[in-house]
């Protein structure tokens, strides 16, 4: 009797453990394309994109560009900043920072994604007036989601929590509270953003 139930335990045992793998498996998804490579873009208004420090919000309008060359895990996305306002008051200009997603896995039964995020490629700086401010490589907290639409494109929103920033100038009228390596700041998007495929136009995007 005891041999039987040992023998139980560990056939138990063995499918638990085939069942994760199998979920695992079945939760893993990929960016891909109906063609390659595709470029895709994505456009976002004026104070949907919100970085906050502790001097205040920095609100741009934003556009977004990637090209999949593959069916791949990872997608490296470059923003490009416009018309930035910092801190309620000033006139900003912010570089062109580079993200790269990865490893986006199935959230809900149906097409809704999440992913980490990384800041890669160079440092992003913020330069309004007096302040200057330099956001380094790192992998923040929160997540990236993504949702397939029926006509090929995908919606993104960014919800990201504990950046690393460091405040390299501090001048007159700065409302940072000193220079130095700083924590907690987040980028929060208002509403998802469309990214669709710009060439080839035709091509279709996916999460999945």
């Amino acid at each position: 009797m005891t041999r039987k139930i040992k023998m139980l335990g560990m056939a138990l045992v063995a499918v638990l453990a085939l069942t994760a793998v199998a979920a695992s498996a079945a939760s893993a998804a990929s960016f891909t394309s109906s063609s390659y490579p595709t470029t895709a873009t994505g456009e976002s208004a004026l104070g949907n994109d919100v970085f906050t420090t502790e001097a205040g919000k920095v609100e741009c309008k934003s556009h977004f560009e990637s090209t999949l060359k593959e069916k791949s895990t990872d997608l490296t996305v470059t923003a490009k900043y416009t018309n930035c306002k910092a801190f309620g008051f000033l006139e900003a200009t912010v570089s062109h920072c580079t993200y790269t997603f990865t490893n986006p896995t199935e959230t809900t039964a149906t097409t809704f994604h999440s992913t980490e995020v990384h800041v890669t490629g160079s440092p992003c700086t913020i330069s309004a007036g007096t302040c200057k401010v330099s956001v380094p490589l790192q992998t923040p907290s929160g997540s990236i989601h993504f949702t397939n639409e029926s006509g090929g494109d995908v919606k993104v929103l960014a919800n990201v929590t504990g950046i690393k920033y460091t405040v390299t100038e501090d001048g007159f009228a700065c409302p940072f509270g000193g220079t130095g390596e700083k924590t907690g700041a987040t980028y929060v998007q208002g509403s998802a953003v469309t990214v669709d495929a710009v060439s080839p136009s035709t091509a279709t995007i996916d999460v999945g």
